[in-house]
């Protein structure tokens, strides 16, 4: 049981309100990276409840950044949690507190269990509002809905399709970075520079940090998504009940279907799964909050998200500055460590796949795989992820087993199964048709 308080105390106001640190049991004390310094220079009232779900949700990935799943006992993937959380409210998080460890749960695929206190230091106080009338304000926040904004392929054509189908109306992008872990805040400021072009004038970015400052141990990054989300309802906050947020992802990564039996559960990660955000909306109305959480590209793969772009011209010339890649950080044994991607992950190979259904140039990638030394030097190691895809085409699952083996990794609505099932099965034909083109299969 990894046991961790969250401890409040005075500190820099406009970063997190007052200093937020994580006290867990083995002795360390790690500080927690919760900077909302965009929002708090931002014209008008700060929601405080929508202020305190974003802290909320970067003490969980916090929490999920400083345990590492290796240096555990047991199977050495599942962790157990015991977090003490101060909140202004604490009798009404503790009343919803097993719907929300039931999300987290299924999210990470560790046990949770949350106790939710009352603060002893209001989060955003007299020391955090008397800072905040110092800055320099910015213009209000305006528009009709939040999109999250990662960096990532999809997120760059959700913005785009939105704003094409919307060409009255401005947008709000909500991002997150760990400053300790991933490069994706330049993915996300590239990509911003040809959409500001394009759509001027239509166009707001918020961005918070989170994480930690320092301490950071595991790196799967599970629930990523709720920290971009909790900073999603802080933006919405700006506009108005009933703001809804987008979540661009194509429906074969919000499902992952798990590729071989080996990948089921946990080990395929769930962060934009259907059951995963019917949970948390579930807690978001518990909580007070209106506003809406949204896939628009839930039975959408990642080529048809491109073949079905509003503005392709602007996709083609930008696409190649978004990343897509899960495994960034592992480059010790990738062909060429000054690419953003490496190109033989789930996600790249989607990517990959994608890209080629639409004709556009490839990209530069860690793995090229265009020589057959570059292929039988990952496809000797029978866990890569290649070597699933290839098992995955092969296999060829008929629609019942498919529907099994979605429903294994996670709760689904059955009236759907017919949508879900041949969203698989046009995926196997987009990725089937990549590696034939590159002589995989």
């Amino acid at each position: 049981m990894n046991q961790i308080t969250v401890q409040l105390r005075a500190g820099n106001p406009y970063k997190s309100g007052a200093a937020v640190f994580l006290a867990i049991d083995d002795g360390r004390l790690l500080q927690v990276s919760f900077n909302i310094e965009d929002y708090v220079r931002v014209q008008g009232t700060i929601n405080e409840k929508a202020a305190e779900f974003a802290y909320f949700a970067s003490v969980i990935y916090a929490c999920d950044r400083a345990i590492n799943r290796e240096s555990i006992d047991g199977d050495r993937w599942t962790r157990e949690f015991a977090v003490q959380i101060p909140v202004a409210d604490s009798d009404k998080w503790n009343t919803i507190s097993s719907q929300i460890e039931s999300a987290i749960e299924f999210l990470t695929g560790d046990i949770w269990h949350l106790n939710f206190l009352p603060t002893p230091v209001p989060l955003f106080g007299r020391e955090f509002k008397t800072a905040r009338r110092h800055f320099r304000k910015c213009t209000r926040i305006r528009g009709t809905a939040v999109s999250l904004f990662s960096g990532g392929l999809d997120s760059l054509i959700g913005v785009i399709n939105w704003l094409e189908d919307n060409p009255e109306q401005r947008i709000v992008l909500a991002s997150t970075y760990d400053a300790q872990a991933e490069s994706s805040k330049s993915d996300q400021d590239r990509l911003l520079l040809p959409l500001r072009a394009t759509y001027a004038g239509r166009i707001q970015r918020y961005v918070a940090r989170t994480g930690l400052c320092s301490g950071g141990e595991d790196t799967n990054f599970r629930s990523r998504s709720l920290a971009f989300i909790g900073n999603a309802i802080l933006a919405a906050s700006f506009l108005g009940d009933g703001t809804p947020i987008y979540i661009p992802e194509n429906g074969a990564i919000a499902l992952n279907y798990p590729l071989t039996p080996a990948r089921k559960g946990s080990l395929s990660t769930r962060t934009v799964h259907p059951n995963y955000i019917e949970k948390l909306g579930s807690i978001l109305g518990s909580l007070g909050f209106n506003y809406p959480l949204v896939n628009p590209y839930m039975l959408k793969t990642k080529g048809e998200m491109m073949q079905e772009c509003r503005n392709s011209a602007l996709l083609q010339s930008s696409y190649a500055n978004s990343a897509s890649c899960g495994k960034r950080g592992h480059k010790e044994h990738w062909e060429d460590k000054f690419t953003r991607q490496c190109g033989a992950c789930v996600p790249c190979i989607y990517r990959r796949a994608a890209v080629h259904s639409v004709g556009f140039p490839m990209e530069q990638y860690g793995y090229g795989l265009a020589t057959q030394a570059s292929l039988q030097n990952i496809l000797s190691h029978p866990n890569h992820d290649l070597s699933s895809i290839v098992d995955f085409i092969k296999r060829g699952d008929d629609d019942d087993t498919v529907w099994r083996v979605l429903r294994s990794n996670g709760c689904l609505d059955a009236s759907l199964k017919g949508q879900y099932t041949s969203l698989i099965v046009r995926l196997r034909s987009e990725v089937s048709a990549w590696a034939q083109n590159m002589g995989i299969i």
